[in-house]
């Protein structure tokens, strides 16, 4: 494989390895109780809609990481397709960690006693992800040697700097008419000027190294990089500030377990993409060899393990709530009958408690899930993982053996059976009840 060829992979994997890192600390890694509000994800969607789309999502993963992993053992022949494969499947990581952070807000904001979010006059997602993709972009540009710097590339990253450019001035723009405070709307109209001047100036440059391309040309485009990233990283540090973020869902002990035991489940696959985007990094400077086929094995079977934990996890809670619905009605229609019965009259409001049960049974002196949350274990494996990490910092029978851990900490929510759940309103419970108010 040549040095340009070796070169282009190895910068292919970086970027891959810091969305993916990134995304995760946004909405897995922060356990950040708020719904997701995308082009693809609206207010208007569904538990069961989003629960297809994790599952679709995740057939899609293990189809794409399956594909780049034949091409691999190919490396020297086809880091093309590699590069590609490895873009396509952190898009789709993407928006699957989006799906799950959501389906996992709806889960959680069900059980009783949990408040929804607050919005806030900034979505905290939205902003920080166009802060990132500028980020990504102006780094992109000033990395890129002036050999590989196609007129196409320079076309692609400055539209895609302009577009969330945009981005941040919108959502700047609607928070400055509903700020009340002079001082602060001055803040936010002055933190957008200094991104499109300085995204300005670096439009210009870009404009002039492509009619005269010179080294001279170059230099001056590649010094308006940082402005740009710095004045941008500026804008969403301020907008995510307390104020204007609104409020999390408060939720309840048994409704963070469940939470979080989606969040763990989809943080295992995260962590299977970015081991898989370290050794792809490692191959193009080294052979194949017994030990990176180990990699690649357990990151695929680390994906297989998680996805099939994420379904039965979607799964028990929609019959959770099939069932509620059921036992729901019943009581309703025996409701007149049964006017002291008090388990009648929780009606639709009787939350699937069971899913919290699940989770309980593990510890029963205590009565609740462990102090450290799964989020916890994943901190030191994301960060052992970065690709600006020394080769020798971090080993994969680490990082196996902390996902290890979070997954067997969600393995243990589906060990029950279905015999053991407790279901308010269920009609044993009312049958007894009924018996109670007979006496």
């Amino acid at each position: 494989m040549s040095y340009n060829n070796i070169r282009t992979l190895t910068g292919t994997c970086e970027r891959c390895h810091s969305t993916l890192q990134s995304v995760a600390e946004l909405l897995i890694l922060s356990c950040d109780a708020r719904p997701i509000r995308t082009d693809t994800i609206s207010s208007k969607s569904t538990f069961v809609q989003v629960s297809e789309r994790i599952i679709a999502s995740a057939k899609t993963i293990k189809t794409l990481m399956k594909s780049v992993i034949n091409y691999v053992h190919m490396i020297t022949t086809k880091s093309v397709e590699i590069c590609e494969g490895l873009t396509e499947l952190t898009s789709t990581v993407v928006t699957f960690m989006e799906l799950c952070s959501h389906v996992s807000y709806i889960c959680a904001i069900s059980f009783k006693d949990c408040c929804q979010a607050i919005p806030g006059l900034v979505d905290r997602y939205s902003i920080s992800l166009a802060g990132l993709e500028i980020k990504l972009s102006c780094n992109r540009l000033k990395k890129t040697r002036v050999d590989d710097l196609s007129p196409q590339l320079i076309i692609d990253l400055c539209s895609n700097i302009s577009k969330h450019i945009s981005v941040l001035t919108n959502i700047c723009k609607s928070a400055d008419e509903k700020v009340r405070d002079e001082g602060t709307r001055d803040q936010f109209k002055l933190c957008v000027k200094s991104v499109t001047c300085a995204a300005g100036c670096l439009i210009a440059s870009i404009k002039t190294y492509k009619s005269h391309p010179s080294t001279r040309y170059h230099a001056r485009f590649i010094n308006f990089c940082d402005p740009v990233s710095t004045t941008a990283q500026a804008l969403v540090t301020f907008a995510t500030e307390e104020d204007f973020v609104g409020k999390e869902a408060v939720l309840s002990p048994e409704a963070r377990d469940v939470q979080k035991s989606i969040l763990a489940a989809c943080m295992s696959i995260v962590s299977a993409c970015i081991q898989l985007c370290r050794t792809v990094r490692e191959l193009s400077y080294d052979l194949m060899t017994s030990h990176h086929k180990d990699k690649l094995r357990m990151c695929m079977d680390n994906v297989d393990r998680s996805s099939v934990q994420i379904h039965e996890i979607l799964q028990r809670y929609h019959e959770s709530e099939q069932s509620s619905h059921l036992n729901s009605t019943h009581s309703s229609d025996k409701g007149s009958n049964c006017d002291n019965n008090p388990t009648s009259a929780k009606g639709n409001n009787s939350p699937p408690r069971h899913l919290a049960n699940l989770f309980r049974e593990e510890f029963p002196e205590h009565g609740k899930s462990p102090e450290s949350p799964p989020h916890e274990k994943f901190t030191q494996l994301l960060r052992e993982q970065s690709p600006l990490a020394s080769s020798n910092s971090g080993d994969l029978r680490q990082s196996e053996q902390n996902s290890g851990n979070v997954d067997g900490y969600s393995e243990r929510g589906t060990r029950d059976s279905p015999e053991e759940m407790t279901i308010p309103g269920s009609p044993s419970s009312e049958t007894s009840g009924h018996s109670a108010a007979s006496r």
